[in-house]
């Protein structure tokens, strides 16, 4: 059954029958289902499961695999029913296990601080202290180069709130500059409109204004000459009369046409 094998504790509880009893009203298809999700974080072991349980990890290790978390109530179920099953054995279980995980994350600290682990360093105490010392004072440098640029971070992030402030003030400066010269605009329009437009002082509201009248055209002015005169003597010794340059007219009526004709012919 590979990971799923009931394995059984020194009190003699196997998994399956703990979980059985958090929650008898499981079924052998959820009992599998659990151990299908306890088995892929590598949980074979009540010791193992309660371990995970006390130290809150549980749910995370499960999510992180994929699988579905626990509820709250089957939580609740799984250390109600490990409290009082602390048995001896399992207490030097948890101890030992304990150790190897505390040796198993020193050796990774180590690992990354010194570039070496502590079972390379050869085990012994003084190198221990030496390579944890060297460790610590890697992670005092890391954590002020930490706040270096966490500080640096701020003081950029102050400038640019304050360039951020200016340019608001300057866009608000000149939107309220461009709406006081729109405004001075319509009112020096509206000023010019309503003074051409405005009515005589004398007109009532109800009339229209009057437009002036047409004046008739008239024939320019010519000079005139007094009546009876003429401006040739020597027409008027013909008998030609023009009277104010109206139309000429025979002085005798009886003249005939042909000493009419020998008149004019004289003018010429």
């Amino acid at each position: 059954m590979g990971v799923f094998e009931a394995q059984a504790l020194p009190d003699g509880l196997t998994l399956e029958a703990f979980l059985l009893e958090c929650n008898k009203s499981w079924g052998p298809q959820e009992l599998r289902s659990v151990r299908r999700k306890l088995g892929c974080i590598g949980v074979s072991q009540v010791a193992d499961l309660l371990r995970y349980e006390r130290s809150g990890v549980l749910n995370d290790l499960l999510a992180a695999a994929g699988e579905r978390r626990f509820s709250a109530e089957t939580l609740a179920q799984f250390r109600a029913a490990g409290e009082g099953r602390s048995s001896k054995c399992t207490q030097e279980g948890d101890e030992a296990e304990d150790a190897d995980d505390l040796e198993e994350l020193l050796n990774d600290f180590l690992a990354r601080a010194g570039g070496q682990s502590w079972s390379q360093a050869g085990g012994e105490e003084a190198a221990l202290r030496k390579t944890v010392s060297r460790g610590l004072a890697y992670i005092d440098d890391a954590a002020r180069e930490v706040h270096r640029r966490n500080a640096s971070l701020s003081r950029c992030l102050e400038e640019v709130q304050s360039d951020l402030s200016r340019i608001s003030e300057r866009m608000q400066a000149a939107r309220r500059e461009r709406q006081r010269g729109r405004a001075a605009t319509a009112n020096a329009a509206s000023r010019i409109l309503g003074a051409g437009a405005a009515p005589a002082a004398s007109a009532r509201w109800d009339e229209a204004p009057r437009k002036p009248a047409a004046r008739a055209p008239q024939p320019p002015r010519r000079p005139q000459g007094s009546q009876g005169t003429t401006p040739c003597a020597r027409a008027a010794q013909e008998g030609f009369s023009f009277g104010g340059w109206g139309k000429p007219q025979l002085a005798n009526p009886r003249e005939t046409l042909q000493e009419t004709r020998c008149a004019l012919k004289s003018l010429t």
